[in-house]
Formats: C-alpha cells, sequence, structure tokens
C-alpha cells in the first residue's frame, strides 16, 4: 500500500472525530479510543498497513502530552527522539507497570515509578539519569 497514504491516513485518526469510519475503527480496533495503544489485530490489510507504518508518523510528528492521560510514559517518544524502554531499556525491564501513561507516573513531589525489585548498580545509574531527564520536565 502507499505508505504516504496510510501516513495520512493516521494523521487523520490521531485527530478523532464524530465521522462513521472513525466509530467504526474505534469500536473494532482501538478500545481506549488511542490508535497508538492499539494492536495490530485482525485480517484487515488496511489496519495492518497502518500499523507497519506508524514509525513514519512518530518520526515526523510532535507529541503533545497534554494532562498525560494518553501518552504512555514508556512507549510513546514523548522525551527524546525515542521511547523511554528504549533510552532505558534496564530499567524498563524490572518497571511495575510496563503500560503506565504519564500521568499515572507523576506525582505531586516528582515522579512515581515502582520496580519489581531493588536496582543494581546499573539499573541505579540508569535510574538516576532518567530522573535527570525529568526533572527538566514541568507537568501541570
Amino acid at each position: 500500500m502507499n505508505e504516504c497514504l496510510l501516513v495520512k491516513w493516521i494523521w487523520k485518526i490521531a485527530k478523532g472525530g464524530n465521522e462513521i469510519w472513525y466509530k467504526l475503527l474505534e469500536a473494532k480496533y482501538m478500545l481506549d479510543g488511542n490508535f497508538f495503544n492499539s494492536k495490530c489485530k485482525g485480517t484487515s490489510q488496511f489496519w495492518q498497513g497502518l500499523h507497519k507504518v506508524k514509525h513514519l508518523f512518530k518520526w515526523g510528528a510532535i507529541h503533545k502530552v497534554g494532562d498525560g492521560s494518553l501518552t504512555s510514559f514508556w512507549s510513546d517518544i514523548w522525551l527524546g527522539q525515542s521511547p523511554l524502554k528504549v533510552q532505558f531499556p534496564n530499567i524498563f525491564r524490572i518497571c511495575e507497570d510496563p503500560i503506565a501513561m504519564v500521568a499515572d507516573c507523576c506525582a505531586d513531589n516528582g515522579w512515581l515509578i515502582n520496580f519489581r525489585r531493588s536496582l543494581s548498580l546499573e539499573e541505579n545509574s540508569s535510574w538516576e539519569e532518567l530522573l535527570s531527564v525529568l526533572q527538566n520536565i514541568y507537568y501541570t
């Protein structure tokens, strides 16, 4: 399929809407209302094609976090040039909630991310690096 056309469809889907085609896709594939959190399931070649080119859309798009309820802390590109799970793979592997949203990780006095076990020296170094990046983020 034409990659440019598929990326344009992703743009239309990302904007949302009340059109019948959007409501159909939302009901069938986007159970939480977000294309980027949806799975590439079903037999639709169109939907599979969209998922194959979503990296192109993310590469050229600017992501606005907003209130953080629709932005995946680990999987979306919202801080830097790649998802945090790619930037900090060793702490992502042991995080308690790998599908947490930014809003879930923000606490009144900083950032709250729980791990399944204590951090090793290397993991602690990565954790401190992540915290230093996050300290420049002002979330309201």
